[in-house]
């Protein structure tokens, strides 16, 4: 393609030869597609200026759609400080968007919208209502909140969705009565704004009549990130003229669990006629090497838009691969290399990324000991808090104090004993009179010989955790007590994969090692939740190394990434098996790459929970070419 220069002095001289094609875009449909550190922002806000100041188009008939507030505020705020002489434009997300189109016709009003937490409310009393069992009350309710939003945004009917975290019929249950007390109290959701849009207008000619001749000129940002929802009722909206601007990358679409898809991007030209194109292939953050791995990496991927992409730093350090034993290891060979980069690096500029949040552990804690601070992205409870961690430190308690009450009724049926409420409950009555809690069980009228020769089996196990080390002591619980059985139990019952929650076994199990004693241990991790709740570890911290995930890290750069646990199940992760999945695994490493602009490391384990691991498939080269 050759790309027309238009000189004009309202166009800032350093726009490339490419941004300055889509910026001078005049009518019709367009889709820029944007690689890493390109420029996409400035593009959409020049292209804005350009609309009004060339082509005098009206202001207030543009609209700008972002996926975030935080990123609306920023694109507006990035343009009236560059073009102050022009005002009208409409900055927004989707959801504010389809708010305003909703609220013009059914009368709603902001206080109509749930928030958050009366959310939590409905569906935990819902779910009380009809009995659902769950171990973990927080993370079960995230889950269907999950589930609820992608049956809504891939208009899937309810009836017909396949949960994950509960039967069918129950999910389908919770539903229905969550649908009824919304409609009953008048309330809804940011999954309905987007919904009652959709609905509205695929009915109402004139509502949509009405929007489409309101906004002439759409402009899109991360259009990678469409779900199904947001992409119909953008086909609606657009005017007969469709000057609609899409920017993306289908390189960095990585939002499948939302229903966002590639596909959307990838099938524009065929969706809309006479689509113009350009590809914005030039990478101002990063150096030429680190551009070059990731560029190799991506091009393994089938279903994708072929981009060459180049950098404009020529000169810097090669990605350096770091082999380590284990995940403790990694973890204090990172934060080494941290410490001897601070007085060089912002430490702000110096991020730590993972594919799971559960990587997050070993790192945290070597941070805590060097006391280092950091920030993390994603605002995840600790794993200490989740219900197989408190159930195996339960067990540890009562080895210890056998006076613990609510220790031993925690574990008592985990694994099953068959010791039932009433039995539980006498026990709790007699329990005050300073005696072990399973002493106490023993003279328990009609107490069954079964039922004692499960409480001095019970015994016999906490005698011999109380003597061993933390470590022998949690694989004592796990593989001899019978706590690994009561998790494949468990998943069976709920009907999921036991995979994760063996994950968060075994690394309770990994963060034991450097703790013999066992109330030294439990003393360190109640240190660690004091940390994280006190001292404001949270999404909205600014100070010190970052910690994040693959999927927070989007849209960021550091000068310094570390990119940890790249091995086989991790990236690509275990439950990731169809080529779909996989290419977007893909992508999702490529993503956690480019985030790097001057120095990138990609850490290896050789172990992983005492068991031998390979090195990511999309490391093969790398891995090659370092012998």
């Amino acid at each position: 393609m050759i790309y027309k220069v238009i000189g004009d002095n309202m166009i800032n001289a350093d726009l490339n030869d490419r941004q300055r094609y889509a910026v001078f875009h005049n009518k019709g449909p367009m889709m820029v597609l944007s690689g890493p550190g390109s420029g996409k922002t400035m593009v959409i806000i020049h292209r804005v200026n350009v609309l009004v100041s060339k082509y005098n188009v009206d202001p207030s008939s543009i609209l700008v759609i972002t996926f975030t507030k935080a990123a609306s505020i920023e694109m507006k705020e990035r343009f009236y400080k560059s073009f102050n002489n022009i005002y009208g434009v409409n900055f927004g997300t989707f959801h504010s968007y389809f708010f305003r189109i909703i609220k013009s016709y059914y009368k709603y009003e902001v206080s109509d919208i749930i928030i958050d937490n009366d959310k939590i409310k409905i569906l935990k009393n819902i779910i009380y209502s009809l009995d659902i069992s769950f171990d973990d009350e927080e993370e079960f309710l995230q889950d269907i909140i999950n589930e609820i939003s992608l049956v809504k945004n891939e208009l899937i009917p309810p009836i017909l969705f396949d949960s994950k975290i509960t039967d069918s019929n129950s999910f389908y249950l919770i539903y229905k009565q969550y649908e009824a007390i919304k409609e009953k109290e008048g309330k809804i959701d940011f999954d309905d704004m987007l919904i009652k849009c959709y609905n509205l207008l695929r009915e109402n000619n004139q509502v949509r009549e009405f929007w489409q001749n309101k906004y002439k000129y759409i402009l899109i940002d991360e259009f990678q990130d469409c779900n199904k929802v947001q992409y119909e009722c953008i086909k609606m909206l657009v005017s007969d003229e469709c000057n609609l601007f899409i920017v993306g990358d289908d390189d960095q679409s990585i939002y499948g669990f939302r229903g966002s898809k590639p596909d959307y991007l990838l099938n524009f030209p065929n969706e809309f006629n006479n689509v113009e194109k350009v590809v914005l292939n030039t990478n101002y953050r990063s150096t030429e090497q680190i551009i070059n791995l990731s560029n190799h990496i991506i091009s393994e991927n089938k279903t994708r838009y072929e981009k060459n992409i180049i950098g404009t730093k020529r000169y810097g350090k090669c990605p350096i691969l770091l082999r380590c034993y284990d995940i403790n290891e990694e973890a204090k060979i990172i934060v080494d290399k941290i410490n001897k980069f601070k007085n060089k690096i912002p430490l702000e500029q110096i991020a730590i990324i993972y594919r799971t949040n559960i990587q997050a552990r070993a790192i945290v804690e070597e941070l805590m000991n060097y006391n280092m601070d950091f920030q993390i992205k994603d605002l995840v409870p600790s794993i200490y808090e989740h219900f197989i961690a408190r159930d195996i430190f339960a067990y540890l308690t009562l080895a210890m104090n056998p006076l613990e009450y609510n220790c031993f009724l925690r574990i008592a049926n985990k694994p099953k004993r068959f010791l039932s409420k009433d039995l539980l409950n006498q026990a709790k009555e007699i329990s005050k009179n300073g005696k072990s809690i399973l002493k106490n069980i023993y003279s328990i009228p009609d107490i069954k010989n079964w039922q004692i020769e499960k409480i001095s089996e019970l015994e016999y196990h906490l005698s011999n955790i109380k003597n061993k080390k933390t470590y022998d002591a949690i694989k004592y619980i796990l593989k001899i007590v019978g706590y690994e059985e009561y998790i494949e139990s468990y998943s069976e019952f709920k009907k999921i994969k036991s995979d994760g929650l063996f994950d968060i076994a075994n690394e309770i199990l990994e963060s034991s090692k450097s703790y013999d004693d066992i109330l030294g241990y439990l003393t360190h991790i109640e240190d660690i939740r004091f940390e994280l709740k006190e001292n404001s570890y949270k999404i909205d911290n600014q100070k010190g190394i970052v910690l994040t995930t693959m999927h927070s890290a989007k849209g960021l750069e550091f000068d310094l990434v570390f990119v940890i646990g790249c091995v086989e199940d991790i990236i690509p992760h275990k439950k990731s098996i169809s080529k779909e999945e996989i290419e977007e695994e893909r992508r999702l490493f490529y993503v956690a790459l480019t985030r790097a602009k001057n120095l990138l490391y990609i850490s290896v384990v050789e172990n992983r929970y005492e068991v031998k691991v390979k090195p990511s498939r999309f490391l093969n080269k790398l891995i090659k070419n370092k012998g």
